[in-house]
């Protein structure tokens, strides 16, 4: 099996997939991101969204099985903080995420509370609507040093053999 690529996306503003008058301005954005599955050596077993809006002191791994929802955006129509991404989370990546930060002498922790951003659910909206495939976030370490999440990229790659997709 090849392995899962690494993607770095826009997610757009705010809760644009469902506000169609803002979505016609994301057009190419939509058409990369529903392009992406197709692009895939093969379905992913899960995607890790490495969050850009969700800072943590150490590394930390969704670890809930089936995540709620975070509306971290204001000045939006009511409708856009009734949306529901229903893809199930993956607490078995979770642990392996959190084993292999750990087996790299990476501090991390795993959170059984934290629901999907939208940084994770608007573009996945678009690329895999029927929400089928486990989804599971990654937060940034506050402080944002570049070579620290360098590490944690190389500590995690073998993800990337196992099916799991980086986004």
């Amino acid at each position: 099996m090849s392995p899962q690529p690494t993607y770095f996306i826009s997610h757009g503003g705010g809760p644009w997939p469902w506000m169609p008058d803002q979505a016609r301005g994301y057009a190419p954005l939509a058409a990369s991101l529903k392009a992406m599955p197709a692009s895939l050596p093969s379905p992913p077993k899960a995607i890790l969204m490495v969050s850009a809006h969700w800072e943590a002191p150490v590394f930390t791994v969704q670890s809930t099985p089936q995540p709620g929802m975070i509306y971290d955006y204001s000045g939006f129509p009511a409708s856009t903080y009734q949306i529901n991404y229903a893809a199930p989370g993956a607490p078995t990546v979770a642990a392996r995420v959190h084993a292999l930060l750990s087996q790299a002498g990476i501090a991390s922790a795993q959170d059984a509370q934290r629901g999907f951003d939208h940084g994770t659910y608007a573009p996945l909206a678009v690329m895999v609507p029927q929400a089928d495939i486990p989804v599971l976030q990654l937060s940034l370490q506050q402080g944002l040093d570049p070579e620290a999440h360098l590490a944690a990229g190389r500590a995690l790659r073998p993800l990337r053999d196992e099916g799991i997709l980086f986004v």
